[in-house]
């Protein structure tokens, strides 16, 4: 079972997307942006399970979840703005963001959202994420470990001094301020492993170069 809290960002964002009404009558998908709703809160609903001690739901949601989302990208191509709204394509990332065992559709799903976010037809954050999820070294520095219960650090970053340019270019803030997010004392958040094959880097410190 992966780490139940391998990034505290994703539910926060979520749960903040669905609170921000992006319904409109000009949707072309309404019923589509309503089953990703629904698939992206059982997602949700069994990650807070975990956090109780409680996974017995969260396999089976999420290979159910997998399995239909794949046959939605087949069917209608990726969920954009347009068709399913901002909420119901952040949630249609959100179930592609957890697809872990199929890497090879989350690249998949990674070229498709490319040309849509040049278009604001997706979102340049949930591109960024969704890339780091797929590569090492990573290019936004969005995933990490803690490596302490005082200090969150990133998986390798390419090219890391143009890192926070990139950041900023999809509305991300400086990876210094994001590091502060993770409450790795929590005692729930494992540490990070030596026997990770992802290293881990310091976070940069432009203040004193």
């Amino acid at each position: 079972m992966q780490n139940p809290i391998r990034h505290p960002l994703l539910a926060a964002g979520f749960l903040c997307m669905i609170g921000v009404s992006s319904y409109a009558a000009d949707r072309t998908h309404p019923e589509l942006r309503g089953e990703l709703l629904t698939m992206a809160a059982r997602d949700q609903e069994v990650r807070r399970a975990s956090k109780r001690g409680d996974f017995s739901k969260w396999q089976e949601v999420d290979h159910a979840n997998q399995a239909r989302l794949k046959q939605i990208v087949d069917q209608f191509g990726w969920p954009t703005y347009k068709m399913v709204g901002v909420d119901g394509a952040r949630a249609a990332w959100l179930l592609a963001q957890h697809a872990d065992s199929d890497e090879a559709f989350q690249r998949k799903v990674l070229a498709m959202m490319a040309p849509l976010v040049a278009r604001q037809q997706a979102s340049g954050t949930d591109y960024a994420y969704l890339y780091d999820r797929t590569h090492y070294p990573q290019r936004f520095g969005t995933q990490g470990n803690c490596v302490s219960r005082q200090e969150w650090q990133p998986f390798k970053i390419e090219d890391i001094d143009k890192v926070d340019e990139r950041r900023r270019a999809v509305n991300l803030p400086p990876l210094a301020k994001y590091a502060k997010v993770f409450d790795c004392a929590n005692p729930n958040i494992a540490l990070h492993s030596a026997a990770d094959s992802r290293k881990t880097v310091p976070v940069p410190r432009p203040d004193l170069r």
